[in-house]
Formats: C-alpha cells, sequence, structure tokens
C-alpha cells in the first residue's frame, strides 16, 4: 500500500502558516478530499490539555501514555511522549489513510517542503532540504530564486495550483 503523501509549510512565527494551511485544508476537503494536518508546537510550555475535569482527563491523570476517546462525532487521541519523530507520527497518521499529510513546521525535516519567507532573516530557510517552492511577503529579497515563487498577495489565488502541487509532493 502507497501511503498519503506528505508536504511541511515551514516558516517562522507569524509568517502565515496557519492561514496558508486553513486555506489549502479547506480547499481539499471542498473537493471532498481528507486532509490531515500535523502541527508542530516548537514552544518550550506543555501543550493545553484537550479537556479538562472528564473521564478521559482522569484516566490520563492516573498515568495513561495514551488516552482515546470515541463518540458519535469523531475520535480524540492525546499522548504523552516526547519520543515521537515525525516520521513516526507520520506513520500513525498513514493508518488513517488521508488523501494528503500536511506538516505545519519541522523545519529541520526532509519531507517536500514550501518556504514562507517573511523578512531577510528568514532567507536562511532557504538552506533547507527538498524546497519545492517559496511563498514571499518581500519579491525583492527572493528575485533571485531559481525555485518557483509565490508572493503573499497571489497565492490564494493560485490555490488550485498550489494545492495539485503539494499534493504531488512539490511537482505537477
Amino acid at each position: 500500500m502507497k501511503g498519503s503523501p506528505v508536504f511541511q509549510i515551514v516558516g517562522y512565527k507569524n509568517s502565515g502558516k496557519t492561514t496558508l494551511l486553513s486555506k489549502l485544508i479547506a480547499y481539499g476537503a471542498g473537493k471532498g478530499e481528507r486532509v490531515a494536518v500535523i502541527k508542530h508546537h516548537g514552544h518550550p510550555e506543555p501543550l493545553q490539555a484537550m479537556h479538562d475535569e472528564t473521564d478521559s482527563a482522569r484516566l490520563k491523570k492516573s498515568g495513561s501514555f495514551l488516552t482515546g476517546v470515541r463518540s458519535a462525532g469523531g475520535l480524540q487521541l492525546e499522548l504523552d511522549s516526547t519520543d515521537f519523530s515525525l516520521p513516526r507520527i507520520v506513520e500513525l497518521y498513514q493508518a488513517f489513510e488521508p488523501d494528503l499529510i500536511v506538516v505545519e513546521g519541522y523545519k529541520e525535516e526532509d519531507y517536500p517542503k514550501a518556504v514562507i519567507v517573511k523578512k531577510e532573516q528568514d532567507l536562511e530557510l532557504l538552506k533547507k532540504e527538498n524546497i519545492r517552492f517559496v511563498i514571499t511577503w518581500d519579491v525583492s529579497l527572493t528575485g533571485n530564486l531559481t525555485l518557483p515563487v509565490y508572493t503573499i498577495g497571489e497565492w490564494e489565488e493560485q490555490l488550485p495550483i498550489l494545492y495539485d502541487l503539494i499534493k504531488g509532493g512539490g511537482t505537477l
């Protein structure tokens, strides 16, 4: 069985990653596709619990490293572990057979990716591996690139092309 395509969107804080991913996910869902997302929380503070003072929270507090709740509306999983690499998380997501897995962050990973460049300091991200295209806030910073470059003002109108590009691993 061939796995779902995986594509990363990387950039620094407030560069537009979540906005881009939200639009891509909505576009894919509007086409009837199942798009899954993995978001990297690169901050030192722990994640907030998805639930509080529920039976599942009590079970988690009892020491369960993986807590799952299945309801008529869906499945919620919460995993307490720091040893899950992105490839391992992708492997878990593949079990759900999505049409596409998009990843926000994980700059050092080697999946096909787009880089968002907002300011000059962000140009260091262009040294990362497997970049397929760039989205820029300032074309004067990225005008000399040989990679495809989309401006922040045009990417939304190019969404169908970008979605196909992302789903194809960065190639059409």
